[in-house]
């Protein structure tokens, strides 16, 4: 763990200074490696998790004991905010996709110091919003879409972290197998609208990676 600073805060730029600072006496930020563990299914949420940097990952288990990704978190994002608003345990592990720095802001102080302003609930409301628009996006499209479509808008949407991401992982979060992700990749890389390097995806041309996104 490390000593926080005010710019950390910038999630909450809507806060005057003074609460800020308040915020930042509150709070811990810690580093996170790649595949750690931030929590487990069941436990008690003692913090308000802020990610600031890197990919967040919740999951769980089927009953065959096959991993399940329920959502994929980019920073800056709360993690499982709800957990806390409806005072939950966890419903799923979170563990990190790449290297991550992650505020841990004592919840039970943030509530009561914080929670009852309007602002903040609105913030908490608009967190929670995104997050089922963006589970909506997903079914949608994964049921209308068929696989160079599905792939075409999450390399466009996504190309921020496409150098965190290999090709392996982005075929998982798309629910297609790896053969067939392999197949279009080809596809994309033979017009030239894509290259791929050691397992990671670089996009070259926007306009035709685009037209397959309507097709």
């Amino acid at each position: 763990m490390t000593k926080n600073t005010i710019d950390d805060f910038y999630f909450f730029n809507f806060l005057k200074e003074e609460e800020k600072t308040r915020l930042k006496e509150i709070s811990i930020k810690k580093f996170f490696n790649k595949d750690e563990i931030l929590f487990y299914k069941g436990d008690e949420p003692k913090y308000l998790h802020l990610l600031l940097k890197g990919i967040a990952k919740l999951y769980t288990y089927d009953h065959k004991d096959n991993e399940v990704v329920i959502h994929n978190l980019m920073a800056p994002s709360l993690i499982a905010e709800i957990v806390n608003y409806e005072d939950l345990r966890f419903p799923a592990n979170c563990t990190f996709e790449t290297n991550a720095e992650v505020l841990l802001i004592d919840y039970e102080k943030f509530k009561n110091e914080f929670l009852l302003k309007p602002e903040v609930s609105m913030f908490f409301i608009k967190s929670l919003t995104r997050k089922i628009k963006a589970l909506e996006s997903f079914i949608n499209y994964n049921v209308s879409s068929n696989s160079i479509e599905k792939i075409a808008k999450f390399l466009y949407d996504n190309e921020s972290i496409l150098i965190n991401l290999k090709q392996v992982k982005i075929a998982q979060l798309l629910n297609i197998t790896p053969e067939t992700f392999s197949r279009k990749l080809a596809k994309l890389k033979k017009e030239k609208i894509i290259q791929n390097d050691k397992g990671y995806i670089k996009i070259l041309d926007y306009a035709k990676l685009k037209s397959y996104m309507t097709e």
